[in-house]
């Protein structure tokens, strides 16, 4: 189970994006005549996976700008 949450952790955005579209996928081939209303639930549940998805990525690019670059050594 730690090995999923870490995958989730580090892949939030890949595991949002597989997340949606197999339901889609799947609700469009198996129940066409699905109610709306649970449809518009899902809509939503995505909308706010994705913006999680997102609000990881943007702080894992923040904490890697204010990172120091690793000395290089300079052998020309």
């Amino acid at each position: 189970m730690e090995k999923i949450k870490s995958f989730i952790h580090r892949n939030p955005a890949r595991v949002a994006a597989f997340v949606s579209s197999a339901v889609a996928l799947i609700v469009s081939y198996v129940s066409p005549d699905i109610p709306v209303e649970q449809a518009v639930i899902f809509i939503l549940s995505s909308l706010g996976l994705g913006e999680y998805a997102q609000r990881i990525e943007n702080d894992k690019t923040e904490s890697a700008l204010w990172t120091d670059p690793e000395d290089l050594d300079d052998d020309n």
